[in-house]
């Protein structure tokens, strides 16, 4: 398995209306989000107005979790669905879509019709999590402002063991790319207590 650990300094950020934007991955890697040529892309975005009108995203699905406050989201400006820390809200990018807080959030924009969701779990020195990638997948996982040591292990179908460790730290993502033919189960454990979001996407139809 291809492991592949990112942090802030390959990140590159940019302005929106309301903020800025830290673009985290996108795939495919050649893509350009300006160009909506991206099958998905994972950022992280400040949103430092009380008000913030959403940039329309037709063609695409979103996922939105704020990490650092409440942020809350509405489609028609009179009923508004509020999220606390890393509860995940999933909505048409196309869509008329307004923000009330200021706050720090994580986003996965993906090509309509690619089935995937974005999972949260709280890891700790007594808990594992476990998922699976296979070929023709990319799994993810995303922490915020986290200091521990993570460890990793791949296991492919012949029993064959990869193990790696990386320490985290802010805007920390860990890209997990199959090479074999065969599904690979993801083991993940930590020294400290940590919240990450996690979830794979089909590349490959």
């Amino acid at each position: 398995m291809k492991i592949t650990h990112y942090g802030e300094k390959d990140f590159k950020t940019s302005n929106w209306s309301g903020g800025t934007t830290t673009e985290l991955f996108i795939y495919p890697r050649e893509a350009d989000y300006q160009k909506r040529n991206f099958l998905f892309r994972l950022s992280s975005a400040t949103v430092d107005l009380d008000r913030s009108d959403f940039t329309p995203l037709p063609g695409f699905f979103r996922f939105i979790s704020p990490l650092n406050g409440d942020l809350k989201i509405s489609h028609d400006e009179k009923n508004f669905t509020k999220l606390k820390p890393y509860e995940v809200y999933a909505f048409d990018g196309g869509a008329k879509t307004v923000s009330m807080g200021r706050v720090r959030d994580f986003n996965l924009m993906v090509k309509e019709g690619i089935q995937t969701e974005v999972k949260n779990f709280a890891l700790n020195k007594n808990s594992i999590l476990k998922f699976s990638v296979s070929k023709g997948e990319i799994g993810w996982i995303f922490s915020y402002n986290a200091k521990a040591l993570l460890n990793v292990e791949a296991v492919n179908s012949k029993s064959f063991s990869q193990k790696d460790k990386f320490n985290l730290d802010k805007l920390d993502l860990i890209i997990f790319e199959s090479d074999g033919d065969t599904k690979e189960e993801v083991l993940l454990s930590a020294d400290n207590t940590i919240s990450l979001f996690y979830g794979k996407i089909p590349v490959l139809s």
